[in-house]
């Protein structure tokens, strides 16, 4: 399944890259990624099944083996129009990760937030889903209008590491993307979970947000309730819009409209022509890490540009990868 130079020397070498080190063992890797639900054509009429975009999705991850990935708009079960995102994802990742979440809907197809994590590291302490909904813990509940009429959920996992037995707890969620007020309703959902764990151990928030740093809207309400975008924290950063990815109209996939270039690199150099000076020609970001307490630091944060190093184009959004440090 993964196609790329040298990938299965990293890949064989995965688990034993990821094992905490003595002066590491509070060092965390976290990503977030919407996949995109559906199997299109996404530009010069190139394959844009699910089945062939999840090959490079898998392959992104294991690139950067984070310790856990959170996901949006996975689909979690087929019917005749849509492919089982998660089947793929679990089948490509099963080496190295195991993955947890439920669909928002109890129908064919429907969406889910899904969270994998690394199995040779971490055993799994709790997991579950919540709606967001006045009524989180009932499932398939949502709010009424206004609204884009979806259901929309939050997955979680409690992670203790093998080695240290230290616990994190990463929590995943994807917002409306029509109404601010739905939006600002549903974060107070997720914010509430979480205030139940942030003062037992360190919690990161990842999730498909639907919001900019806009004032009424979901992103500033966190920022202004306490939670640090890692994107602004991180010392170490490479800012850039998220979605799209693709331009639909333009044909434009990983370019600066200014430059008409995009220097494409896995690393943070390679990247830094652009340095985030692209936001706002014709993408924006709503894709988002967060923490809520100062058990943790952030150190890097990247948005992942470089289609070339997983083998095509994966996404209509660019996933995110975050590094730190948790402050036990």
């Amino acid at each position: 399944m993964n196609n790329l130079p040298g990938l299965n020397n990293q890949i064989t070498n995965a688990s034993s890259n990821n094992n905490d080190m003595p002066n590491q063992i509070n060092k965390f890797s976290i990503m977030s990624y919407n996949v995109r639900n559906t199997s299109d054509t996404l530009r010069n009429n190139v394959d844009g099944s699910a089945q062939t975009r999840s090959k490079y999705v898998i392959n992104n991850i294991l690139l950067y083996k984070p310790d856990s990935v959170g996901f949006q708009e996975v689909i979690m079960r087929k019917n005749k129009n849509f492919d089982c995102w998660y089947k793929f994802l679990t089948e490509g990742l099963k080496d190295f990760y195991i993955g947890v979440g439920q669909g928002r809907d109890d129908k064919s197809p429907t969406e889910g937030t899904p969270i994998f994590f690394n199995k040779y590291k971490f055993d799994l302490i709790e997991q579950g889903t919540k709606w967001l909904s006045p009524t989180p813990d009932i499932p398939f509940t949502k709010f009424e209008e206004p609204g884009d009429g979806y259901r929309r959920t939050l997955t979680y996992v409690i992670l203790k590491n093998k080695m240290t037995g230290n616990i994190y707890m990463h929590v995943n969620t994807h917002l409306d993307f029509k109404v601010k007020e739905n939006r600002i309703r549903q974060i107070k959902v997720v914010q509430d979970f979480i205030s139940k764990y942030k003062d037992k151990f360190p919690v990161l928030l990842t999730g498909d947000f639907n919001s900019g740093r806009n004032k009424g809207d979901a992103v500033l309400y966190l920022i202004d309730n306490g939670y640090s975008d890692s994107a602004y924290e991180a010392p170490n950063s490479f800012k850039h819009w998220t979605f799209p990815a693709i331009g639909y109209n333009s044909n434009v996939y990983g370019k600066c409209l200014k430059r008409k270039t995009h220097k494409n690199g896995r690393n943070l150099e390679m990247q830094s022509c652009c340095c985030g000076e692209c936001d706002g020609e014709h993408g924006s970001v709503i894709d988002y890490c967060f923490k809520c307490n100062n058990k943790v630091s952030f150190q890097k944060y990247q948005v992942v540009t470089d289609y070339q190093a997983c083998g095509g184009i994966s996404s209509d959004h660019y996933p995110i990868y975050i590094e730190g440090n948790f402050n036990y």
